[in-house]
Protein backbone atom coordinates (compact mmCIF):
# COMPACT_ATOMS: atom_id res chain seq x y z
CA UNK A 1 0.00 0.00 0.00
CA UNK A 2 1.20 3.49 -0.84
CA UNK A 3 -1.03 6.53 -0.35
CA UNK A 4 -0.64 10.31 0.03
CA UNK A 5 -3.04 12.51 1.98
CA UNK A 6 -3.03 16.04 3.36
CA UNK A 7 -2.11 16.10 7.05
CA UNK A 8 -5.16 18.15 8.12
CA UNK A 9 -7.56 15.82 6.32
CA UNK A 10 -5.87 12.74 7.76
CA UNK A 11 -5.90 14.17 11.29
CA UNK A 12 -9.62 14.96 11.12
CA UNK A 13 -10.44 11.49 9.86
CA UNK A 14 -8.31 9.73 12.47
CA UNK A 15 -9.70 11.75 15.36
CA UNK A 16 -13.27 11.15 14.18
CA UNK A 17 -13.11 7.35 14.08
CA UNK A 18 -10.71 7.08 17.00
CA UNK A 19 -13.63 7.62 19.39
CA UNK A 20 -14.91 4.15 18.50
CA UNK A 21 -11.64 2.49 19.52
CA UNK A 22 -11.95 0.21 22.53
CA UNK A 23 -9.97 1.44 25.54
CA UNK A 24 -10.41 -1.70 27.63
CA UNK A 25 -10.37 -4.97 25.76
CA UNK A 26 -8.82 -8.41 25.80
CA UNK A 27 -8.67 -8.26 21.97
CA UNK A 28 -5.59 -6.21 20.97
CA UNK A 29 -6.93 -5.63 17.44
CA UNK A 30 -9.75 -3.48 18.86
CA UNK A 31 -7.18 -0.84 19.86
CA UNK A 32 -6.13 -0.52 16.20
CA UNK A 33 -7.37 1.48 13.23
CA UNK A 34 -7.99 -0.19 9.89
CA UNK A 35 -6.57 1.62 6.84
CA UNK A 36 -7.77 0.62 3.37
CA UNK A 37 -6.60 2.46 0.26
CA UNK A 38 -8.30 2.02 -3.12
CA UNK A 39 -9.54 4.03 -6.11
CA UNK A 40 -8.49 7.50 -5.05
CA UNK A 41 -9.60 7.32 -1.44
CA UNK A 42 -8.40 6.18 1.96
CA UNK A 43 -10.87 4.56 4.35
CA UNK A 44 -10.20 4.49 8.09
CA UNK A 45 -12.28 2.35 10.43
CA UNK A 46 -12.48 1.60 14.17
CA UNK A 47 -14.76 -0.50 16.34
CA UNK A 48 -15.23 -1.70 19.90
CA UNK A 49 -17.73 -4.34 18.68
CA UNK A 50 -20.62 -2.21 20.00
CA UNK A 51 -20.20 0.78 17.71
CA UNK A 52 -18.14 1.18 14.57
CA UNK A 53 -17.00 4.26 12.68
CA UNK A 54 -15.73 4.43 9.13
CA UNK A 55 -14.70 7.53 7.20
CA UNK A 56 -13.58 8.03 3.61
CA UNK A 57 -10.86 10.60 2.85
CA UNK A 58 -9.69 11.97 -0.49
CA UNK A 59 -6.20 10.68 -1.22
CA UNK A 60 -3.75 9.89 -4.00
CA UNK A 61 -3.46 6.12 -4.05
CA UNK A 62 -0.34 4.90 -5.80
CA UNK A 63 -0.70 1.30 -4.63
CA UNK A 64 -3.91 -0.10 -3.07
CA UNK A 65 -3.68 -2.09 0.11
CA UNK A 66 -4.67 -2.32 3.75
CA UNK A 67 -3.17 -2.56 7.23
CA UNK A 68 -4.20 -2.21 10.89
CA UNK A 69 -2.20 0.32 12.92
CA UNK A 70 -2.30 1.15 16.66
CA UNK A 71 -4.80 3.97 17.16
CA UNK A 72 -3.14 5.79 20.05
CA UNK A 73 0.33 5.91 18.49
CA UNK A 74 -0.91 6.81 15.02
CA UNK A 75 -3.25 9.49 16.36
CA UNK A 76 -0.48 11.08 18.41
CA UNK A 77 1.89 11.09 15.44
CA UNK A 78 -0.61 12.70 13.07
CA UNK A 79 -1.51 15.38 15.62
CA UNK A 80 2.11 16.56 15.81
CA UNK A 81 3.02 16.39 12.13
CA UNK A 82 3.85 19.60 10.23
CA UNK A 83 1.22 20.97 7.80
CA UNK A 84 2.27 19.05 4.68
CA UNK A 85 1.39 16.01 2.60
CA UNK A 86 1.60 12.72 4.48
CA UNK A 87 2.89 9.65 2.68
CA UNK A 88 1.91 6.27 4.14
CA UNK A 89 3.53 3.14 2.73
CA UNK A 90 3.24 -0.54 3.64
CA UNK A 91 5.62 -2.81 1.68
CA UNK A 92 4.21 -5.96 0.13
CA UNK A 93 4.09 -8.85 2.61
CA UNK A 94 4.75 -6.54 5.58
CA UNK A 95 2.61 -5.20 8.43
CA UNK A 96 5.00 -2.34 9.17
CA UNK A 97 3.92 1.09 7.91
CA UNK A 98 6.32 3.86 6.98
CA UNK A 99 4.99 7.39 7.41
CA UNK A 100 6.74 10.43 6.01
CA UNK A 101 5.74 14.09 6.30
CA UNK A 102 8.07 16.95 5.50
CA UNK A 103 11.43 15.94 6.97
CA UNK A 104 9.89 13.64 9.61
CA UNK A 105 9.62 9.86 9.26
CA UNK A 106 8.17 7.04 11.37
CA UNK A 107 8.03 3.26 11.29
CA UNK A 108 4.81 1.95 12.86
CA UNK A 109 4.38 -1.76 13.57
CA UNK A 110 0.92 -2.95 12.65
CA UNK A 111 -1.17 -6.09 12.29
CA UNK A 112 -2.70 -7.80 9.23
CA UNK A 113 -5.92 -6.13 8.09
CA UNK A 114 -7.49 -9.59 7.99
CA UNK A 115 -7.43 -9.60 11.82
CA UNK A 116 -9.72 -6.59 11.98
CA UNK A 117 -13.40 -7.38 12.69
CA UNK A 118 -15.61 -6.85 9.67
CA UNK A 119 -19.06 -5.32 10.07
CA UNK A 120 -22.16 -6.45 8.23
CA UNK A 121 -23.56 -2.97 7.61
CA UNK A 122 -23.89 -3.74 3.93
CA UNK A 123 -26.95 -5.85 4.83
CA UNK A 124 -28.78 -2.87 6.34
CA UNK A 125 -32.00 -1.80 4.64
CA UNK A 126 -32.75 1.90 4.41
CA UNK A 127 -35.51 3.05 6.74
CA UNK A 128 -35.49 6.79 6.15
CA UNK A 129 -33.46 9.82 5.18
CA UNK A 130 -33.62 13.16 6.98
CA UNK A 131 -31.61 16.38 7.19
CA UNK A 132 -28.63 16.26 9.54
CA UNK A 133 -29.90 19.21 11.67
CA UNK A 134 -33.17 17.37 12.30
CA UNK A 135 -31.40 14.23 13.48
CA UNK A 136 -29.09 16.32 15.64
CA UNK A 137 -32.10 17.97 17.28
CA UNK A 138 -33.73 14.59 17.94
CA UNK A 139 -30.58 13.41 19.71
CA UNK A 140 -29.83 16.54 21.73
CA UNK A 141 -33.44 16.90 22.88
CA UNK A 142 -33.61 13.41 24.37
CA UNK A 143 -30.21 11.81 25.02
CA UNK A 144 -29.64 13.52 28.37
CA UNK A 145 -32.71 11.76 29.80
CA UNK A 146 -31.35 8.24 29.18
CA UNK A 147 -30.49 6.17 32.24
CA UNK A 148 -26.95 5.29 33.30
CA UNK A 149 -28.15 2.32 35.37
CA UNK A 150 -26.69 -0.76 33.69
CA UNK A 151 -29.06 -3.04 35.66
CA UNK A 152 -31.82 -1.75 33.35
CA UNK A 153 -30.08 -1.77 29.97
CA UNK A 154 -33.27 -1.11 28.00
CA UNK A 155 -33.31 2.41 29.53
CA UNK A 156 -29.65 3.22 28.75
CA UNK A 157 -30.29 4.27 25.17
CA UNK A 158 -32.56 6.33 22.94
CA UNK A 159 -35.65 4.63 21.56
CA UNK A 160 -35.98 5.47 17.86
CA UNK A 161 -39.32 4.86 16.19
CA UNK A 162 -40.16 5.39 12.52
CA UNK A 163 -43.87 4.97 11.80
CA UNK A 164 -45.79 6.46 8.90
CA UNK A 165 -44.45 9.91 8.09
CA UNK A 166 -42.94 10.47 11.51
CA UNK A 167 -39.74 9.70 13.41
CA UNK A 168 -39.70 9.82 17.21
CA UNK A 169 -36.83 9.78 19.70
CA UNK A 170 -37.58 8.90 23.32
CA UNK A 171 -35.37 8.54 26.39
CA UNK A 172 -36.16 7.98 30.05
CA UNK A 173 -34.41 7.07 33.29
CA UNK A 174 -37.59 6.46 35.24
CA UNK A 175 -37.62 9.91 36.83
CA UNK A 176 -38.07 11.88 33.61
CA UNK A 177 -38.89 11.31 29.96
CA UNK A 178 -38.03 13.30 26.83
CA UNK A 179 -39.91 12.83 23.56
CA UNK A 180 -39.12 14.59 20.29
CA UNK A 181 -40.94 14.13 16.98
CA UNK A 182 -40.08 15.12 13.42
CA UNK A 183 -41.82 14.69 10.10
CA UNK A 184 -40.33 12.64 7.26
CA UNK A 185 -40.88 13.36 3.58
CA UNK A 186 -40.29 9.89 2.15
CA UNK A 187 -39.76 7.06 4.68
CA UNK A 188 -38.75 3.71 3.18
CA UNK A 189 -39.81 1.48 6.05
CA UNK A 190 -40.60 1.28 9.75
CA UNK A 191 -38.43 0.61 12.77
CA UNK A 192 -38.42 0.60 16.55
CA UNK A 193 -35.01 0.16 18.14
CA UNK A 194 -33.14 1.11 21.31
CA UNK A 195 -29.79 2.67 20.35
CA UNK A 196 -27.06 2.84 23.03
CA UNK A 197 -26.34 6.27 24.46
CA UNK A 198 -22.67 6.05 23.47
CA UNK A 199 -23.58 5.55 19.82
CA UNK A 200 -25.95 8.50 19.92
CA UNK A 201 -23.27 10.73 21.46
CA UNK A 202 -20.78 9.79 18.75
CA UNK A 203 -23.42 10.30 16.07
CA UNK A 204 -24.13 13.76 17.46
CA UNK A 205 -20.42 14.62 17.25
CA UNK A 206 -20.14 13.23 13.73
CA UNK A 207 -23.12 15.29 12.56
CA UNK A 208 -21.25 18.43 13.63
CA UNK A 209 -22.30 21.31 11.39
CA UNK A 210 -23.57 19.13 8.55
CA UNK A 211 -26.62 20.29 6.60
CA UNK A 212 -26.86 17.37 4.15
CA UNK A 213 -29.25 14.43 4.17
CA UNK A 214 -28.46 11.48 6.45
CA UNK A 215 -29.62 7.91 5.85
CA UNK A 216 -30.72 5.58 8.65
CA UNK A 217 -30.65 1.85 7.97
CA UNK A 218 -31.50 -1.22 9.97
CA UNK A 219 -29.61 -4.50 9.83
CA UNK A 220 -29.47 -7.66 11.88
CA UNK A 221 -29.52 -6.30 15.46
CA UNK A 222 -27.74 -3.11 14.40
CA UNK A 223 -28.41 0.39 13.13
CA UNK A 224 -26.38 1.98 10.34
CA UNK A 225 -26.27 5.75 9.83
CA UNK A 226 -24.66 7.03 6.65
CA UNK A 227 -23.39 10.61 6.51
CA UNK A 228 -21.32 12.28 3.79
CA UNK A 229 -17.94 10.48 4.01
CA UNK A 230 -18.82 8.81 7.34
CA UNK A 231 -20.68 5.64 8.31
CA UNK A 232 -21.58 4.73 11.89
CA UNK A 233 -22.82 1.31 12.94
CA UNK A 234 -24.21 0.44 16.34
CA UNK A 235 -25.51 -2.68 17.98
CA UNK A 236 -29.04 -2.36 19.32
CA UNK A 237 -30.07 -2.91 22.92
CA UNK A 238 -32.35 -5.88 23.39
CA UNK A 239 -35.41 -5.59 25.58
CA UNK A 240 -38.75 -3.82 25.56
CA UNK A 241 -38.89 -0.07 25.95
CA UNK A 242 -41.58 1.14 28.39
CA UNK A 243 -44.98 2.24 27.09
CA UNK A 244 -43.94 5.89 27.11
CA UNK A 245 -47.26 7.24 25.78
CA UNK A 246 -48.93 6.27 29.05
CA UNK A 247 -46.49 8.42 31.05
CA UNK A 248 -47.32 11.69 29.26
CA UNK A 249 -50.04 13.57 31.18
CA UNK A 250 -53.25 14.03 29.19
CA UNK A 251 -54.77 16.75 31.39
CA UNK A 252 -53.69 19.39 33.87
CA UNK A 253 -54.88 21.19 36.99
CA UNK A 254 -52.51 24.14 36.63
CA UNK A 255 -50.96 25.48 33.46
CA UNK A 256 -48.33 28.21 33.56
CA UNK A 257 -46.42 30.09 30.88
CA UNK A 258 -43.03 31.61 31.69
CA UNK A 259 -39.88 32.86 29.96
CA UNK A 260 -37.42 30.06 29.24
CA UNK A 261 -34.25 31.92 30.21
CA UNK A 262 -35.91 33.58 33.19
CA UNK A 263 -36.94 30.19 34.59
CA UNK A 264 -33.59 28.62 33.77
CA UNK A 265 -31.68 31.39 35.50
CA UNK A 266 -33.90 31.30 38.59
CA UNK A 267 -33.63 27.52 38.94
CA UNK A 268 -29.85 27.69 38.56
CA UNK A 269 -29.52 30.35 41.25
CA UNK A 270 -31.91 28.78 43.75
CA UNK A 271 -30.28 25.36 43.21
CA UNK A 272 -27.01 26.68 44.66
CA UNK A 273 -28.32 25.96 48.15
CA UNK A 274 -30.07 22.74 47.10
CA UNK A 275 -27.24 20.45 48.19
CA UNK A 276 -29.21 17.31 48.99
CA UNK A 277 -29.02 14.21 46.83
CA UNK A 278 -32.01 15.23 44.68
CA UNK A 279 -31.15 18.94 44.36
CA UNK A 280 -34.70 19.79 45.40
CA UNK A 281 -36.22 23.09 44.34
CA UNK A 282 -39.74 23.78 45.55
CA UNK A 283 -42.28 25.58 43.32
CA UNK A 284 -45.05 27.62 44.98
CA UNK A 285 -47.41 28.98 42.31
CA UNK A 286 -50.30 31.36 43.02
CA UNK A 287 -51.66 34.75 41.92
CA UNK A 288 -49.48 34.93 38.82
CA UNK A 289 -46.23 34.45 40.74
CA UNK A 290 -43.87 31.49 40.88
CA UNK A 291 -41.78 31.39 44.05
CA UNK A 292 -38.81 29.02 43.86
CA UNK A 293 -37.26 27.90 47.14
CA UNK A 294 -34.46 25.62 48.30
CA UNK A 295 -33.20 24.81 51.77
CA UNK A 296 -30.34 22.65 53.00
CA UNK A 297 -29.87 22.85 56.80
CA UNK A 298 -26.07 22.54 56.62
CA UNK A 299 -25.75 25.11 53.82
CA UNK A 300 -28.53 27.68 53.83
CA UNK A 301 -31.58 28.64 51.83
CA UNK A 302 -32.59 30.66 48.79
CA UNK A 303 -35.68 31.94 47.03
CA UNK A 304 -36.58 33.83 43.86
CA UNK A 305 -39.88 34.99 42.43
CA UNK A 306 -40.97 35.12 38.80
CA UNK A 307 -44.07 36.60 37.23
CA UNK A 308 -45.99 34.30 34.92
CA UNK A 309 -49.36 33.73 33.35
CA UNK A 310 -51.40 30.88 34.84
CA UNK A 311 -54.61 28.97 34.35
CA UNK A 312 -55.99 26.80 37.11
CA UNK A 313 -55.56 26.38 40.84
CA UNK A 314 -52.59 27.43 43.02
CA UNK A 315 -50.23 24.53 43.60
CA UNK A 316 -47.01 23.55 45.36
CA UNK A 317 -44.63 20.97 43.92
CA UNK A 318 -40.91 20.14 44.14
CA UNK A 319 -38.56 19.03 41.35
CA UNK A 320 -34.97 17.91 40.89
CA UNK A 321 -33.21 21.10 39.76
CA UNK A 322 -30.78 19.28 37.49
CA UNK A 323 -33.62 17.55 35.68
CA UNK A 324 -35.24 20.93 35.04
CA UNK A 325 -32.03 22.57 33.86
CA UNK A 326 -31.27 19.72 31.44
CA UNK A 327 -34.60 20.25 29.70
CA UNK A 328 -34.56 24.05 29.72
CA UNK A 329 -31.12 23.98 28.07
CA UNK A 330 -32.58 22.39 24.90
CA UNK A 331 -35.79 24.42 24.68
CA UNK A 332 -35.65 26.45 21.47
CA UNK A 333 -38.41 28.96 22.21
CA UNK A 334 -38.48 32.09 24.33
CA UNK A 335 -41.24 30.75 26.56
CA UNK A 336 -42.20 27.36 27.96
CA UNK A 337 -45.42 25.90 29.31
CA UNK A 338 -45.46 23.83 32.49
CA UNK A 339 -48.55 21.67 33.06
CA UNK A 340 -49.15 20.24 36.53
CA UNK A 341 -51.79 17.90 37.92
CA UNK A 342 -50.73 17.71 41.56
CA UNK A 343 -47.82 17.74 44.02
CA UNK A 344 -47.14 14.02 43.53
CA UNK A 345 -48.00 13.64 39.83
CA UNK A 346 -45.64 14.08 36.87
CA UNK A 347 -45.54 17.47 35.20
CA UNK A 348 -45.11 18.21 31.50
CA UNK A 349 -42.78 20.91 30.16
CA UNK A 350 -43.30 22.06 26.58
CA UNK A 351 -41.83 24.81 24.37
CA UNK A 352 -44.47 27.37 23.42
CA UNK A 353 -45.67 26.88 19.85
CA UNK A 354 -43.90 23.56 19.32
CA UNK A 355 -46.01 20.43 19.65
CA UNK A 356 -43.12 18.17 18.63
CA UNK A 357 -41.40 18.17 22.02
CA UNK A 358 -42.52 17.23 25.51
CA UNK A 359 -40.51 16.65 28.67
CA UNK A 360 -42.15 14.77 31.53
CA UNK A 361 -40.64 15.13 34.99
CA UNK A 362 -41.62 13.32 38.17
CA UNK A 363 -41.92 15.46 41.31
CA UNK A 364 -39.83 14.97 44.42
CA UNK A 365 -41.65 14.20 47.64
CA UNK A 366 -40.67 16.68 50.33
CA UNK A 367 -41.72 16.95 53.94
CA UNK A 368 -42.31 20.06 56.02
Amino acid sequence: MRVCCEREVLEQGVHLVQRAVSTRTTMPILSYLLFEASEGSLEIAATDLEIGMRTTLPARVERPGSVALPARIFGEIVTHLPPATVELEVPEGSNAAYLRCGRAGFEILGLPSSDFPRGVEEDARTICTLPAPVLRTLIRSTLFAASTDETRPFLTGVYLVVAGQEIRAVATDGGRLALRRAQLTSPSGEMSAIVPAKAMRELDRALGGLEEEVRIGLGQAQMVVTLPHVRLTSRLISGTFPAYEQVIPKEWRLRVRVGTEALRGAVRRVAITARDSASVVRFRISDGVLRLESNTPEVGSAYEELELSMEGEPLEVAFNARYLLDALAVMETGEVILELTGPLSPGALRPVGNEDYVYVIAPVRVYG
